[in-house]
């Protein structure tokens, strides 16, 4: 988006958002900015189509302040009619909480802060966040994959991390896996493994663990011949145990959003068994999961 993006376009008025909404359905392939204000029923109306995305545009009170006083110099208004600092938070705090603004900001698909000092500055910062890409009306395979680990990883029972696997082969799912205590012994949160609740470190005491990892946990699931040439998403980088099961089972690709210990090696023995391993961390889990 830059500024002739946004100049010489006509003005639509509309009498409710109904209206509004019909409007933008019938010529969805146009961009439209709403610029009015809106009620949270309003907006559960537009997200009602992928077509629509939210987007909050915040900046430091401080920041924010300035900018008035730049503005309002420039108007050439009374300075007795400059308002107070103090008086500027508090109409800030009436918009944001006291008129409900605050509801319609936490239903945000996007929150962009704008720290920058000029309106160009601003257009490169909306330049970067690709608002028309298309990911956001449709997902790629690797972020629809990804997503899913990282829902998956909500089922897991262990204290120490989250970790969801999803094991894909042609772009259909064929097993779903999540770390945790085996079937019919107690949770891991639950004091079920002694060696994650005595806080032991990263790769130490793997003995002890009771812990099966979500990698496994897929694996077992359809075995060998069906995770043959499979393409494996998980939400951490495998451990080395896992990946000398991965490769055993003739997985041809891993795919990971988070780093974990010792990943050079893993790289390392994925590259030397002629399995692909890279990294796709474009999922935004905390946004979307609030891990």
């Amino acid at each position: 988006m830059n500024k002739e993006a946004t100049e010489n376009k006509d003005t639509l008025i509309f009498k409710n958002a109904q209206q509004l909404m019909d409007h933008i359905t019938l010529n969805w392939t146009d961009n439209f900015v709403l610029c009015s204000e809106c009620y949270s029923s309003d907006i559960l109306l537009f997200k009602k189509r992928p077509i629509f995305l939210l987007i909050t545009v915040n900046a430091p009170v401080m920041k924010r302040y300035k900018r008035y006083q730049n503005e309002f110099k420039n108007k050439n208004c009374d300075s007795k009619q400059l308002l107070s600092l103090e008086e500027f938070c508090k109409l800030d705090d009436t918009q944001i909480f006291d008129k409900g603004l605050i509801n319609i900001m936490n239903k945000s698909d996007l929150k962009i802060e704008n720290v920058k000092d000029t309106l160009e500055e601003f257009y490169d910062i909306l330049e970067e966040k690709k608002l028309n890409d298309y990911e956001r009306l449709r997902p790629s395979w690797d972020t629809y994959f990804m997503t899913l680990s990282f829902l998956t990883a909500r089922r897991s029972n262990c204290m120490k991390r989250k970790v969801g696997c999803i094991l894909t082969k042609n772009n259909y799912i064929i097993a779903t896996g999540y770390n945790g205590t085996p079937r019919h012994i107690k949770n891991c949160y639950e004091y079920g493994c002694k060696r994650c609740n005595s806080n032991a470190s990263m790769g130490t005491q793997l003995d002890l663990c009771l812990c099966l990892h979500a990698e496994e946990n897929a694996l077992l699931e359809v075995g060998r011949e069906k995770s043959k040439g499979a393409t494996l998403y998980c939400n951490t980088c495998p451990c080395s145990g896992c990946t000398i099961k991965i490769i055993q089972c003739g997985v041809k690709e891993v795919v990971y959003a988070l780093e974990y210990g010792h990943d050079e090696m893993i790289k390392g023995l994925f590259k030397e068994a002629g399995v692909t391993i890279r990294k796709y961390d474009k999922v935004d889990y905390n946004y979307l999961f609030n891990f």
